[in-house]
């Protein structure tokens, strides 16, 4: 699990009646190999209304950037609460396992959660990948980075247009 690993692009993936979808096959290596097997850890994001998704080696790392945060704050004279910052990143992650074709089921708490009906876009922004509901995704365009083109190009391909709810 050493190395740091990159997750880029985006596809769609669709779930099935059992709440199972795959990870697209392009993020899957990364997947695997910082996991060492077929591990997915899956969450609620910060700060989008999306899920997030990344192997176990980024668990240990999350543990170290709270471990930089808490000794800045103490260099700064300031207090830091190391539980709180913890619960932000790891409350809701859930440790899931994929199958070789990187199908897993979805919790229904984070499907919920993360709106998630019928397609979902995979999208990589580097030590993470989201899984948003399209339809969100382009109504938050302005607060996170995306090429809006490329979402709505993947709808298209998928069958799907852009302008009403996404199931």
């Amino acid at each position: 699990m050493s190395g740091a690993f990159a997750y880029s692009g985006s596809a769609i993936s669709a779930i099935d009646d059992k709440g199972r979808l795959s990870v697209p096959a392009f993020l899957r290596k990364n997947l695997v190999d910082s996991s060492d097997g077929r591990t997915l850890c899956l969450g609620t994001h910060e700060k989008w209304d999306c899920l997030v998704g990344f192997g176990l080696s980024r668990k240990a790392d999350m543990l170290t950037e709270i471990d930089k945060q808490w000794e800045a704050a103490i260099a700064r004279g300031e207090s830091f609460d190391k539980d709180a910052a913890g619960a932000r990143k790891f409350s809701s992650l859930q440790d899931l396992s994929f199958d070789a074709s990187g199908r897993f089921i979805l919790p229904p708490q984070l499907r919920e959660i993360g709106n998630l009906e019928g397609k979902v876009l995979f999208h990589g922004i580097g030590t993470t990948f989201c899984l948003w509901n399209p339809q969100t995704l382009l109504d938050t365009t302005d607060d996170v980075p995306v090429d809006r083109r490329l979402v709505e190009h993947h709808l298209k391909e998928a069958g799907h247009k852009s302008g009403g709810k996404q199931k």
